[in-house]
């Protein structure tokens, strides 16, 4: 029975649950070190902060200053801190080096924060009228009469402005600063606005690096907690997938190794089962079929020469029969040698002993075993090229390529076989320009017992064991065959050898 902890569930489940952890704590780390957070109204109080800094300089300027040199202080701090100043008194005066005229709406809330004498009125009688006749407690009644007055409820208590205007769209923060009177000698209220187009008044209203600095270190420990989790389960995916992959091309010799107790380490081992069985399924299928087709040898060979004896001593319509019998015996003592030959490639390609040979004089072997007087067959190989291999099984390979060349595109042209080096191995290439094979087909065309056409008689061609035969001779001698259509029209078959 395994650990619950060595399941791939529980460990992608433990690592998401510490990512969260982290996440949190990283959070948690960056509000605590930050002096009176507000997370419901963080950036306007950031924002407050530093205009009520920037307020107390500019008030000192403009206290040392006439009124009329008030709007020149104002553009040279707008130009220090990036945002447009401007400067609103009680009375509806207003200063400022860019703007004669503010919004409707940000004039009413400027008033509002200075406290306008008419509305200041307004608010005091609507207060006695409340409190007399209701009895309310005072904080009620001020919430009933802010609505009174059509201003929401949450401007009723505000200490500081922040708003958004529309037409055109900008951003507002202000706040009070005191004034001197030159006339009277005393302070006055007035209250200075910052305004920008951008939601952060480039910076002065709202500083994102911080939060910046917070969600790259969040996700880069988001990133150096995953990379090795996924990385440890997507790799060995990898190599059982190219394992795989070689099964399905019938190569068993494959074997994973993956030393887990999770799900992906009895995968590699059920895939390495699988593989066993497979390979000794094949290797027992094939050894058979060369038992039977061994076996049937004798026999077929007796009834051959039986049929030979018994039509030389009949005549007219009996010998015509025995022929036919004869030529279906063939066809069976062919089956019969396809089936040997078959076997004894497979059975017999671990004991193969490779060697550099020449791949002309097997090439022109082969072109002599299958060729015709009528066939044109161009060979183009170089007479010093060699590969690794073994002379009788790589003959024996090119002799069905080109069987079949010249039987289903002996017709249409001649026949190429050409070779060359490239890349550290020898390639060696079979072209006609016949029909070619369906693209359905392709993949199986080296399968046993396959044959693109639905008949299996014997002007259609064999049993369909050249081509499997092909591939169990090429890959005796560690190579690796393959086909493909050709445009617009043709047929070739490459075969890839060490050199």
């Amino acid at each position: 029975m395994r650990k619950p902890t060595s399941t791939l569930f529980t460990k992608i489940l433990s690592w998401f649950f510490l990512n969260l952890l982290l996440v949190v704590a990283a959070l948690t780390l960056f509000f605590a070190f930050q002096p009176q957070v507000d997370l419901h109204d963080f950036f306007g109080q950031q924002g407050s902060d530093r205009l009520r800094a920037a307020g107390m300089l500019i008030a000192h300027d403009l206290n040392q200053t006439q009124p009329e040199g008030w709007a020149e202080i104002l553009a040279r701090h707008g130009a220090i801190h990036g945002v447009d100043f401007a400067l609103v008194l009680q009375d509806g005066v207003i200063f400022s080096p860019t703007l004669k005229t503010l919004p409707k709406e940000v004039m009413l809330r400027s008033q509002d924060a200075l406290g306008h004498k008419g509305r200041r009125e307004i608010m005091r009688q609507l207060l006695q009228k409340k409190t007399a006749i209701n009895k309310k407690c005072p904080s009620e009644v001020e919430k009933d009469c802010a609505k009174s007055l059509l201003l929401p409820k949450r401007y009723a208590r505000r200490t500081r402005l922040i708003m958004r205007s529309k037409e055109p769209t900008r951003y507002w923060f202000g706040a009070k600063i005191p004034l001197l009177s030159h006339a009277e000698h005393r302070p006055k209220p007035g209250l200075l606005l910052a305004s920008s187009d951008s939601i952060t008044g480039n910076g002065f209203f709202f500083d994102p690096l911080p939060w910046m600095v917070v969600a790259a270190s969040v996700l880069l420990i988001s990133v150096l907690l995953w990379i090795p989790l996924v990385r440890n389960i997507t790799k060995p995916l990898v190599r059982m997938t190219r394992a795989a992959e070689e099964i399905a091309k019938g190569n068993f010799n494959v074997s994973i190794h993956e030393p887990r107790a999770d799900e992906i380490g009895r995968l590699a081992r059920t895939i390495n089962n699988m593989t066993a069985r497979l390979a000794d399924f094949v290797k027992g299928q094939k050894r058979f079929l060369g038992d039977v087709a061994h076996e049937l040898g004798s026999p077929v060979a007796r009834i051959q020469f039986g049929l030979g004896v018994l039509e030389q001593r009949l005549e007219g319509g009996n010998q015509e029969r025995v022929r036919d019998v004869m030529e279906d015996v063939d066809e069976m003592s062919k089956l019969i040698r396809e089936l040997l030959a078959f076997s004894r490639a497979e059975m017999h390609s671990s004991a193969v002993e490779l060697e550099q040979i020449l791949l002309l004089p097997v090439v022109e072997a082969a072109v002599r075993r299958e060729g015709t007087p009528a066939m044109q067959i161009d060979v183009k190989v170089d007479p010093e090229l060699s590969a690794l291999a073994s002379a009788d099984l790589l003959t024996r390979a090119l002799a069905n390529v080109l069987r079949n060349a010249v039987k289903y595109a002996g017709e249409t042209g001649p026949i190429l076989v050409a070779a060359q080096e490239k890349d550290g191995q020898v390639i060696l290439t079979v072209k006609d320009s016949g029909p070619g094979v369906a693209e359905e087909y392709l993949d199986r065309l080296f399968d046993p017992f396959f044959r693109p056409e639905p008949s299996r008689d014997r002007d259609s061609g064999g049993v369909g064991l050249g081509m499997a035969i092909v591939k169990t001779c090429v890959a005796a001698c560690q190579g690796t065959v393959s086909a493909r259509n050709r445009e617009p029209k043709g047929f070739a078959v490459t075969i890839r050898l060490g050199c």
